[in-house]
């Protein structure tokens, strides 16, 4: 039987269970108003499966769940990869979308919470728990991949919400009232100039923060 260890901190066993907390209190109030929110998941989902969308994340998704076998990371499996890039596709436009219809007073600030949750589960405490439970130790990289890859999940969330208005410049569609709605608008011109420096963001923290090693991991 494996035994779970925290490595040397001692502040992480109040580490997990203050996230661990946290996200109860997040899903707790979906929860509450899951008769509210079941309700905007058919339009969620027709949203987030726009052709666009999905012949962007589908390349992504198999860079991210195979790319570790390419670095040094060894944290960076089909596991932590592949179920980031679910999550990230999932929940970070609707993360930013919470976000902004807080402060617009179209949502209730108690989904600020729910936000930070989607976000921090996403993009870091999934990774945690899942290592944590693979190498019976907590991760010496958690702190780094806590402080890169929200950049990355926020940058995704807005790139899902692009979508054209005009002929040249886009537009976000967390900002409709009748979001998730799809946009009549179906203009392509915009969603990529909107799309290259989120890609680029991505890019360069990929590039800039990962030590890619070409195939030792095979």
């Amino acid at each position: 039987m494996q035994v779970i260890t925290y490595s040397s901190h001692p502040f992480l066993p109040w580490y997990v269970a203050g996230w661990v907390t946290f996200c109860a209190v997040a899903a707790a109030i979906v929860f509450w108003d899951r008769e509210v929110l079941r309700r905007g998941w058919r339009a969620y989902w027709s949203y987030l499966t726009v052709p666009w969308k999905l012949a962007a994340f589908v390349p992504a998704f198999l860079f991210v769940s195979f790319g570790g076998r390419f670095t040094d990371d060894e944290t960076w499996d089909v596991v932590t990869g592949g179920g980031m890039s679910l999550l990230t596709f999932f929940t970070a436009p609707a993360c930013v979308a919470i976000v902004y219809q807080v402060f617009a007073g179209r949502r209730s600030a108690r989904y600020l919470i729910v936000a930070v949750a989607l976000l921090l589960f996403s993009s870091s405490w999934f990774y945690d728990g899942y290592l944590l439970l693979r190498d019976g130790r907590y991760t010496s990289r958690w702190w780094s991949n806590l402080m890169l890859s929200p950049v990355i999940y926020l940058a995704a969330g807005i790139l899902w919400n692009l979508e054209a208005r005009g002929r040249v410049l886009p537009s976000l569609g967390f900002t409709r009232p009748d979001w998730p709605a799809r946009s009549a608008d179906s203009g392509f011109l915009p969603v990529l100039i909107g799309a290259i420096p989120l890609v680029l963001i991505a890019a360069f923290f990929l590039l800039a923060f990962v030590r890619w090693t070409g195939g030792a991991g095979f």
